[in-house]
């Protein structure tokens, strides 16, 4: 735990060892923020750690967000690393395990709807819960990962796209709430990732099938990342309550 706050501004990446949550990280640190990392995979960050042995302000918080008040620790702990937090990005990939959320509504398993809901738009919920006096402290930024389905309607994400757009009116809700305290919130929303978990699960034909509608190409996680970063910085500080699609215009 530092004594005085750092100068620098500090970046709490939950989720932070996943594909984009990671890209995130480095691009803040790249950009001068110091940065703390939480994952729930000890192996996963130690690795991280090893590679990010050049930057001088990273810190790592092992955590999983499936237990109690796991919000309120993470965020404390982040906050005592370097004295400060300016900035909350969730990059935390969420879902039961078990079960089955996607495919046709009639298809879907209602005994798992209520664990999706909670890791999803409650985590988000929960964690802004936690993080608010630590942002109103400088007027920090809140941002959350959804995904298009929370915007665009689709056959097959009945239940995804349900979740993802309660985050959306969370956000944009919290964003005229919050604004009184200086603190901004966004959300970002990919629809496919190339090199990413997701990616992986979705199996090559449906990417390609993707790729094909997507007139810029599929983004990867370090398309994403610029994105996040620069809505943290002092070049965002006019906007508040967007949710911003990066998708390579896969949905317009």
């Amino acid at each position: 735990m530092v004594t005085e706050p750092l100068s620098r501004p500090v970046m709490l990446v939950t989720g932070g060892t996943g594909s984009v949550g990671e890209a995130i990280a480095r691009e803040a640190a790249a950009q001068g923020w110091a940065v703390v990392i939480q994952g729930r995979d000890a192996a996963k960050l130690a690795a991280f750690a090893t590679s990010l042995q050049h930057v001088t302000a990273a810190d790592f918080v092992a955590e999983d967000v499936t237990k109690a008040d796991a919000a309120a620790r993470i965020v404390a702990e982040a906050k005592a690393r370097f004295g400060r937090l300016d900035a909350v990005v969730d990059c935390v990939s969420t879902g039961p395990r078990e079960g089955r959320l996607t495919g046709l509504f009639k298809d879907t398993t209602p005994e798992h709807f209520t664990a999706f809901y909670d890791l999803s738009a409650a985590w988000f919920q929960r964690l802004a819960h936690a993080a608010y006096p630590a942002l109103a402290e400088r007027g920090g930024t809140l941002i959350g990962f959804i995904s298009d389905a929370g915007k665009f309607a689709a056959p097959r994400q009945t239940i995804i796209g349900a979740a993802r757009a309660a985050e959306i009116g969370f956000v944009r809700n919290l964003a005229v709430e919050a604004a009184r305290d200086l603190i901004r919130v966004h959300a970002i929303a990919p629809s496919y990732v190339l090199e990413s978990r997701t990616a992986e699960l979705m199996g090559s034909e449906r990417m390609e099938s993707a790729a094909k509608r997507a007139g810029l190409d599929l983004p990867t996680p370090a398309d994403i990342a610029p994105m996040a970063v620069f809505l943290c910085g002092p070049g965002a500080a006019k906007i508040t309550g967007q949710i911003v699609s990066v998708n390579g215009g896969l949905n317009a």
